[in-house]
């Protein structure tokens, strides 16, 4: 009787001990899987190594997006066996299963077509998306090249004179038209306007497309400066005789 009792003590102490060792393993493993759960990693030109910023990486599965920082790098909520989509303007879009979690490099490379903007194109932009585009035609429509394979920096007639290179300046030009424009925007405002002047309506429109600032003038312009040209530009607008006013073409595109 007592040797049955001793045997069903030990069983019980062995089932006690895979219990606890059950727990250990159970708490041990949580911190990994919640881990698991963020997958970060950079994104790089697949030509030059350079970091690529704004690219847009999505999970395919959940819906959820994430944005390369400036250094490529970028974090984003994933599970085993789910896929990323990587896509930004003028790249391959490429797109990813996650198998492990350790750190990625995902090499993006040119599509190999240049991208023909219009102005409505632009205006849709969001900021950051104007910015990147800004960057990549800059890049793309210079004439000089820095190559660490080469020695340094070269010129290169074939980007200048190239058709690439063509419309690389042409599209930076547009976009920093785009740019400068939503800065005035932002500050010059028919609300800004009307809280000083009695204008309104036609004459709102007038005033606003004949003594539209410069980006230049407002970037060191403070308030009261603003407030001064206003109220100045305004005196020499109230001046203008019926021709003069009825000369000034207002833009067709309006977006204020």
């Amino acid at each position: 009787m007592q040797r049955h009792r001793s045997i069903s003590s030990t069983k019980v102490n062995v089932v006690i001990k895979a219990l606890y060792v059950f727990l250990l393993l159970g708490i041990a493993a949580s911190p990994v899987a919640a881990q698991d759960s963020l997958l970060t990693g950079y994104v790089l030109e697949l030509d030059s190594g350079e970091p690529l910023q704004y690219v847009e990486i999505k999970n395919l599965k959940t819906g959820v997006a994430a944005e390369s920082l400036e250094d490529g790098r970028f974090s984003i909520a994933a599970k085993k066996n789910e896929r990323l989509q990587f896509e930004y303007p003028g790249y391959r879009t490429d797109t990813l299963v996650v198998i492990e979690f350790t750190i990625k490099r995902v090499y993006m490379a040119p599509d190999g077509s240049a991208i023909q903007l219009d102005e409505v194109q632009i205006q849709a932009m969001t900021d950051s998306r104007l910015d990147a585009e800004l960057k990549r035609a800059e890049v793309e429509g210079q004439f000089t090249e820095t190559s660490q394979q080469r020695g340094g920096v070269r010129i290169s007639p074939s980007r200048w004179f190239g058709k690439t290179g063509r419309q690389a300046r042409q599209r930076h030009e547009m976009l920093l038209a785009e740019k400068e424009r939503r800065q005035i925007d932002a500050r010059f405002t028919p609300e800004a306007i009307m809280a000083i002047t009695p204008l309104k309506g036609e004459d709102l429109e007038l005033y606003m497309t004949k003594y539209r600032p410069t980006v230049e003038f407002l970037t060191t312009a403070n308030e009261s400066d603003l407030r001064l040209y206003i109220m100045d530009t305004y005196a020499k607008f109230k001046a203008l005789t019926p021709k003069q006013r009825a000369e000034i073409k207002i833009p067709e595109r309006e977006s204020r």
